[in-house]
């Protein structure tokens, strides 16, 4: 799930990049929740209280307390958020740079402009680090979810598979895949029993995918075609130098 907020002093304005970043989201077979706000103060409030956005779409010119002076004070609390500057004149970027904005955007905004930010802030906030957590044996454990290969389900075990290792605990597949929606990592539920970390997918055939260590998971018959574009849509998402 990407937690993206916007803040803009126009309505018109940020219901049309909320329009364009579900748009995106959906098509893209991203997990997003948006919040906008209309008032710096506000916006700067619900970091405080919460700090739970990856990115942040950021007016410069608003009225009582412009951008870059909201930015500031975001950076007081989250030092992690990407702050993302839409903008109508590109000679505020100078100013701005203490900040550290990840973006410029000038408006008026196209649906392209803001699809390639989109995808390269996607990019970033899913490399970073989060973890999946199960208890066994009376023991809590954690493993880093970019190091998981796949998820593979037989009855009521559930093993996890790593580059080196092999963990296991009890669970059921479908939980797990709700649970990894609130991640920033994708993952494919190519089979009943085979949750794949999209990561680690070297290329997919008709029915079944090759990961980067040569395993091959077989899709099963009614996931093929959702699973194709599911493939297809998050290649066009992490490839950003076309």
């Amino acid at each position: 799930m990407i937690n993206v907020a916007i803040c803009d002093d126009s309505v018109a304005t940020t219901g049309r990049i909320e329009t364009m970043l579900q748009n995106i989201a959906k098509k893209n077979f991203v997990q997003l929740e948006t919040e906008v706000f209309w008032k710096g103060e506000h916006l700067v409030a619900s970091v405080e209280n919460r700090g739970c956005f990856d990115i942040i779409f950021l007016d410069i010119e608003m009225g009582k307390e412009d951008g870059i002076a909201v930015a500031q004070r975001i950076r007081q609390t989250d030092t992690r958020v990407l702050i993302v500057y839409v903008t109508s004149h590109e000679s505020y970027m100078k100013e701005s740079f203490e900040s550290r904005p990840f973006r410029f955007l000038v408006k008026p905004v196209s649906e392209r402009q803001m699809e390639n930010c989109f995808r390269v802030a996607y990019e970033e906030v899913s490399s970073a680090d989060s973890y999946f957590r199960y208890n066994y044996q009376r023991m809590s454990y954690k493993i880093p979810i970019r190091e998981i290969f796949y998820f593979e389900s037989n009855r009521r075990k559930v093993k996890i598979f790593t580059e080196k290792e092999i963990f296991e605990f009890y669970g059921k597949l479908n939980d797990i895949e709700d649970s990894l929606k609130w991640s920033k990592a994708m993952f494919l539920r190519v089979h009943q029993s085979f949750l794949v970390n999209y990561k680690h997918v070297n290329g997919i055939g008709y029915d079944f995918v090759v990961l980067v260590n040569g395993k091959r998971i077989s899709i099963s018959e009614e996931r093929r075609k959702l699973i194709s574009e599911q493939y297809c849509a998050m290649e066009d998402t992490f490839y950003v130098g076309g």
